[in-house]
């Protein structure tokens, strides 16, 4: 997940994210001033994330291609402050929870880093009157049974996948190379609405040569093969309150060189059912498990057998159960 962190911006040069409706980049001269063109493109930009999915915007990078390339800190001592003031006067009504932060890049320069959640107050229009959308990487006016449907978010609930941690690997050794990775992936979600949902579920579907069958965390939940993958589903009975957030799944997945194959092609599907809809979200196996941030190759393993299953109590178990 990205926010407006050190972390998060460590992630975007190494991985070289691209702009999207959940990401934005803007360079420092689009901030040099605070003057009624800035106030305009940034109510718009802002509103317009609050009125579709949230996102983080960060200011003070420029972008190629929609890539982040560069870093331009912000040389305007005003800013910081006008950032604050405009989400407040320049968007009806204000947004809930923004969070602007200051990012140091060195020991004197910094960035600003934006983060705006998916309104339950939308729609919000921006200061020229008009109600705008994020699409791709752009703001365009919404159309008007979207500006009617924004009204009605307040009543529906709304859950979304909020994040996938311990995503890096604990590797078993052997001659220099790695004998298996375990990878211990914790699915969490949020109620991202203002009502409450009484109860949802959420279906994770991952390739069947990485489980570890013996992990009853998760094996207990579980469902049927389909397309090579085991699917797992997880009734949650208890209400989620409104900004609350919920661990829903723990999984023990292991990675050879017998399965690497699977790992190097596979992807873990997540889809969450709730009273009001459903949201799916896929994730590719090697670009979402990682040992230091980096991919695994096929190289890094050795080419004995290892057990894709060995017994529980020689692996280490991160969670209870």
């Amino acid at each position: 997940m990205i926010t407006n962190t050190a972390k998060s911006l460590s992630n975007i040069f190494e991985f070289r994210l691209k702009e999207n409706s959940q990401l934005a980049f803007v360079p420092a001269k689009e901030i040099a001033q605070c003057g009624e063109r800035q106030q305009l493109f940034f109510a718009n930009l802002i509103s317009a994330m609050a009125n579709s999915q949230g996102g983080t915007i960060f200011i003070g990078i420029a972008a190629t291609r929609k890539i982040a390339k560069q870093l331009t800190p912000i040389q305007n001592p005003k800013a910081y402050e006008w950032l604050h003031v405009l989400c407040k006067t320049a968007i009806f009504p204000e947004i809930p929870n923004v969070s602007i932060e200051k990012i140091a890049v060195s020991e004197t320069d910094y960035i600003i880093g934006i983060h705006i959640p998916q309104s339950s107050k939308a729609p919000h229009q921006s200061c020229n009157y008009l109600y705008y959308k994020r699409v791709e990487n752009k703001q365009l006016l919404m159309e008007e049974y979207e500006i009617r449907n924004a009204y009605q978010r307040g009543n529906r609930s709304e859950i979304e996948l909020y994040s996938i941690l311990n995503t890096n690997g604990i590797p078993i050794t052997a001659g220099g190379k790695f004998n298996y990775v375990n990878f211990y992936p914790r699915f969490s979600v949020k109620n991202t609405s203002a009502c409450v949902e009484r109860f949802f579920k959420v279906e994770i579907s991952i390739p069947t040569a990485l489980v570890n069958t013996n992990f009853d965390s998760l094996q207990n939940h579980f469902s049927r093969f389909e397309n090579g993958c085991s699917i797992f589903s997880i009734f949650h009975k208890s209400p989620l309150f409104q900004n609350e957030l919920a661990s829903v799944a723990e999984a023990h997945l292991i990675l050879n060189a017998q399965n690497y194959s699977t790992f190097a092609d596979g992807e873990i599907g997540i889809t969450l059912f709730f009273s009001t809809g459903t949201h799916t979200r896929t994730y590719k196996c090697k670009e979402l498990l990682l040992f230091k941030n980096k991919q695994l190759e096929y190289g890094d393993f050795t080419v004995e057998h290892s057990p894709l299953n060995p017994p529980q109590g020689d692996l280490p178990e991160l969670f209870g159960n």
